[in-house]
């Protein structure tokens, strides 16, 4: 029997199925705005992810060039190998183990390393390794080709690798950087101008998982970082580094030592360094023998690995640091500059003041030493600056003031960092005025007591010496696009007038006088004006006297008539049994400045009585007869003397010592053998003394009576010098008449 739906059951089903109607709309409503809105970013990642390939071109970063655009970094290209572990999963996981086993053979790197970054299958991007040339591309290439491999699975992307091509030359200055952009020095400092901005390739990919012809593929060009023009010279960055690191070894300095050298009418910075440094092309390594040492010392004494660890950090991190900006230090008697320039500038000395040093002064209580035990007597402010007498700028200090003191250490930048355009400038330690005493005047007053950096300390020096001006030091010239165009230049910054060039000009004559004083110092170089000061400070704060450390330095500038370049030199705990600073610094400034001088067109200037005192070179006679005088005459125009050993009766000279060519002292004596040409030369020997601890009348009379030339260098004007090193070694045997050079040292505050 057939029975209809009633009108109510009619009603009630198309109730159900409106309700029906309307619940699968809600549901496709609540889908649809739960894919387009809640989910959105993640849907569609999720399925840009399976359609589309993309990775970083990685822009090239900027070269540093030096001032004379020598290339000091650069980038060089290198690739990124790629793999995809959840394209590997996805389109051939069969290949795993081959592509992990084949990989590894190719890059060098450990199979289960790469089997383990395979296993996370939600990974479309594991870097295999870094920076592998054209090489190992054309090889991965090839392993993709012949085993028809996805292209998606392992690829590489180009990149660029950072290249010190001097390796450790400047390392303390242009620095490095790392992957996240963390680092040290110029590479740091100016990483915004050199990263440049990295560019994408975008591609898609087909159903089966394969790129996509080029005609598919978005690409997004990288934009290559600006380049740096620095005011660094290579040349005398390396003079400066190689003297450095001789002052080191012969020294024995403990806690490095750094060197500045700066352009005085313009803060442009021509030379900094700090040695041991490290090699930017290996940050990691520790550079300084001294540090490896002391590791190996402490896993032989047993200590922790950890602790051993944390020393090695420290140490990294150490030398990592630029020493010219980024350490403090007392700078000792160079600090008199500024103390004498304030007191000449406010007139609270003279020329024609006087001093009386006992070699002790007591300041309240308070006994200070001057470094002369015996004291200096009366001297003026000129001789006071040469022996660098620390009574006498105690009375200095005590006339210019507490205030004035404080004002002018102030003025001339040292309580405030310089500008440098390096990361990590220190800031000073110093007294205020508010808590400076008699006591703390006094020792301030000549550098004992306030710790600066070596970049305040040369930049207060030059306005000394420059006419008065506090500058700005730099590094950076200009800076330039991929295109060569300049973007940016440095300009000289006068901060502000500090002295008058009258005070400036008197501060160039006192310290000029300095350097010559008693014949010359240990900068003193014939033909050159040269004005300068030493220091040798104690490191009070650190050490007690028992173990007393020091901090030898020296500042030098030249011409002194008219300064262009004044250098710093610093030591820091030197252990060799040397201490002042006129004793190990300025050596350095003074070979840094032979070497460097003329190469920076600053020609020598003699005077006729050093002309007769130059080196000569030995004319060649060998062969000439002598019954013709000639050859004795040869000897003697050059400026030379002769000795005849053998019959000179119908002979010619057949060997002469030193040999042709060679550079002598002038009035040297040349030995000249006489023979046939027949019999055999029967050549004189000598025994080379011992020179150490001569003087120069000394030494000249040990050379005499053993037949040899004597070679002074160093303060060999100097009556105080002494002998410290010779060319040849004590004991052994020479051809008479051979060139022993020997080097002079003044061993005291004043040399």
């Amino acid at each position: 029997m057939n029975i209809s739906p009633t009108k109510s059951m009619k009603t009630r089903i198309m109730y159900v199925v409106f309700l029906c109607i309307i619940a699968a709309s809600a549901y496709i409503c609540y889908k649809l705005f739960d894919t387009a809105v809640v989910n959105n970013e993640r849907l569609s990642a999720a399925a840009s992810k399976q359609q589309q390939d993309s990775f970083t071109i990685k822009a090239t970063r900027g070269t540093i060039y030096d001032r004379n655009n020598k290339v000091l970094v650069q980038s060089n290209t290198v690739w990124d190998v790629i793999l995809s572990p959840g394209d590997i999963n996805e389109y051939e996981p069969q290949n795993r183990d081959f592509i992990c086993r084949g990989l590894a053979d190719i890059i060098g790197v450990k199979y289960e390393t790469l089997v383990k970054a395979c296993a996370d299958t939600d990974s479309r991007y594991y870097v295999a390794k870094r920076g592998v040339d054209r090489n190992v591309v054309e090889k991965i290439n090839e392993f993709i080709t012949k085993n028809d491999l996805k292209s998606v699975s392992l690829y590489t992307i180009e990149s660029s690798t950072r290249s010190y091509p001097n390796n450790a030359l400047a390392a303390s200055v242009l620095g490095f950087v790392n992957d996240n952009d963390e680092g040290y020095g110029l590479e740091m400092y100016y990483n915004d101008y050199l990263k440049g901005v990295d560019g994408r390739v975008v591609s898609v990919r087909d159903a089966n998982g394969d790129v996509m012809p080029y005609e598919y593929e978005t690409r997004y060009p990288a934009q290559d970082g600006n380049s740096l023009v620095l005011t660094i010279d290579e040349t005398l960055q390396y003079y400066l580094e190689k003297n450095l690191e001789t002052t080191v070894s012969q020294h024995k300095i403990e806690n490095r030592s750094t060197g500045i050298i700066m352009n005085c009418k313009t803060g442009a910075i021509v030379a900094m360094a700090t040695y041991p440094g490290y090699d930017p092309n290996d940050p990691s390594y520790l550079f300084f023998e001294n540090d490896r040492k002391l590791l190996a010392q402490m896993a032989d004494d047993g200590a922790k690995e950890e602790e051993i660890e944390q020393k090695e950090a420290e140490l990294r991190e150490r030398q990592w640091k630029n020493k010219a900006v980024g350490e403090l230090y007392i700078p000792g008697s160079v600090f008199k500059i500024v103390t004498c320039a304030s007191a000449l500038e406010e007139e609270a000395v003279s020329l024609d003041s006087t001093f009386y040093c006992t070699g002790v002064a007591d300041v309240e209580g308070t006994r200070i030493r001057c470094w002369s035990a015996g004291g200096h007597g009366t001297s003026t402010l000129t001789e006071a600056v040469i022996r660098s007498c620390n009574p006498a700028f105690i009375k200095i200090g005590q006339l210019l003031g507490a205030q004035k003191f404080t004002q002018y250490f102030k003025a001339f930048g040292l309580t405030e960092k310089t500008g440098i355009d390096l990361p990590g400038e220190a800031q000073s330690l110093y007294v205020p005025y508010e808590r400076m005493g008699i006591v703390e005047l006094s020792s301030s007053a000549f550098g004992q007591t306030n710790k600066i950096t070596p970049i305040q300390m040369i930049t207060a020096a030059a306005a000394a010496i420059n006419g008065g001006k506090l500058l700005t030091p730099y590094l950076v010239d200009k800076i330039i696009d991929s295109e060569g165009n300049v973007i940016k230049s440095a300009e000289t910054v006068v901060r502000r007038q500090v002295i008058s060039e009258e005070t400036s000009a008197t501060m160039r004559q006192i310290l000029e006088t300095v350097v010559n004083t008693n014949g010359g110092s240990n900068c003193y170089m014939e033909g050159y004006r040269i004005g300068g000061k030493s220091g040798t400070s104690e490191k009070l704060d650190e050490y007690g006297y028992d173990d007393m450390r020091y901090v030898s330095s020296f500042c030098a500038f030249v011409p002194a008539d008219d300064p262009e370049y004044i250098m710093l030199v610093m030591a820091d705990e030197p252990r060799s049994g040397y201490i002042y600073g006129s004793a190990i610094a300025a050596p350095v400034v003074s070979a840094v400045f032979k070497e460097g001088l003329e190469y920076l067109n600053i020609y020598p200037q003699y005077t006729a009585e050093e002309l007769q005192k130059q080196d000569v070179t030995v004319p060649p006679v060998a062969g000439y007869a002598y019954n013709s005088i000639r050859a004795e005459a040869l000897i003697i125009g050059a400026g030379l003397k002769a000795e005849i050993i053998g019959n000179t009766d119908g002979t010619t000279v057949v060997a002469q010592m030193p040999p042709a060519g060679t550079l002598m002292p002038y009035n040297g004596t040349v030995l000249l053998y006489m023979g046939d040409g027949e019999t055999q030369i029967d050549y004189k020997f000598s025994t080379v003394p011992d020179f150490t601890g001569m003087t120069v009348e000394q030494a000249n009379a040990a050379a005499t009576n053993a037949g040899l030339n004597l070679a002074v260098t160093g303060a060999g004007n100097n009556a105080d010098a002494k002998a410290i090193s010779q060319s040849l070694t004590k004991g052994t045997t020479a051809y008479s008449g051979s060139v022993v050079e020997v080097n002079f040292l003044v061993n005291n505050e004043t040399g």
